[in-house]
């Protein structure tokens, strides 16, 4: 072999050893399709099991949906009548029908095994308030709805409780519980009694009780102004002889005397309602003076 032809293959070989190897794109993993996201979706998964494709009816309300574990769920939602005003045109005096359904997951799919409808009306304006989910017992799942309501200047929160293992769900009390009250808006001028109440709510499980107890610690303020007070205020503007103005009667009256209202109400569960166990309520008390 020459010289010229061994330097020939000499170049051909340096060229092949510095030539990049050929990149291939890394074999792609296998994608697993993800699932539509109302199949993931436990809202949606509920309440299209409950009501099909009727489930985003106008007026109707998801207030709480919950997996229960153990193949269980709940959903809870709220009702106005079909044609109702939009939200801020709606009456005040428009209370929501509540309705409670349970479900439980067969062969991966929700299905209603229990429905609880138009079991109370509450809130205003449409509003039925909001929902907490609560333990009132062993093994006793349930959900509170604390709503709002006002008229004339007065303004009250009442809490409902709901059993979700009971046959006929109702809420437990014979009336809901007020948890605030107040007559902010209408506590001007000579007002004599003016008030805002309001009550931090929890359930106490004792051991040995087949129902918590509810207890709520009340704080606020209430202020009074005697009748004597309105009977003076009479008396000295009679006595000058003239008309008083507005301000001169209020400043006659003098302020209002002021209590602080700290005080904490406990009531008993039972299947048969709420009973007041010890204490008062002063919101409700306030409200009725």
């Amino acid at each position: 072999m020459n010289g010229k032809l061994i330097a020939l293959l000499a170049v051909c070989l340096l060229a092949a050893c510095q030539r990049t190897p050929e990149t291939r794109p890394a074999a792609q993993k296998d994608v697993a399709v993800a699932a539509p996201e109302e199949e993931q979706d436990l809202e949606k998964a509920l309440t299209r099991a409950v009501f099909g494709n009727a489930a985003l009816v106008n007026g109707r309300e998801v207030l709480g949906f919950k997996d229960l574990g153990h193949g269980k769920a709940a959903l809870v939602i709220s009702e106005i009548p079909q044609g109702s005003p939009e939200p801020g045109m709606r009456d005040m005096a428009l209370q929501a029908t509540i309705s409670a359904f349970l479900l439980d997951k067969v062969d991966g799919k929700w299905t209603v095994t229990r429905r609880h409808e138009s079991i109370a009306d509450m809130g205003s304006n449409g509003n039925a308030g909001e929902l907490t989910w609560v333990t009132l017992g062993a093994g006793k799942p349930g959900f509170a709805i604390v709503d709002e309501s006002g008229n004339r200047g007065q303004s009250v929160k009442s809490l409902a409780l709901f059993d979700l293992t009971a046959k006929d769900m109702r809420a437990l009390a014979g009336k809901p519980i007020l948890v605030h009250s107040d007559n902010d808006g209408d506590c001007e001028g000579e007002r004599p009694h003016c008030w805002n109440i309001s009550g931090e709510w929890r359930l106490v499980q004792n051991q040995g009780q087949a129902y918590a107890d509810l207890e709520i610690a009340f704080s606020g303020v209430v202020e009074q102004r005697s009748e004597d007070a309105k009977q003076k205020a009479d008396a000295l503007t009679d006595a000058a002889g003239a008309e008083p103005s507005y301000d001169e009667y209020l400043a006659a009256l003098g302020p209002r005397d002021q209590r602080k209202v700290k005080s904490t109400a406990r009531y008993a569960l039972s299947e048969k309602g709420i009973r007041l166990a010890s204490g008062e309520n002063p919101a409700e008390t306030s409200d009725g003076e």
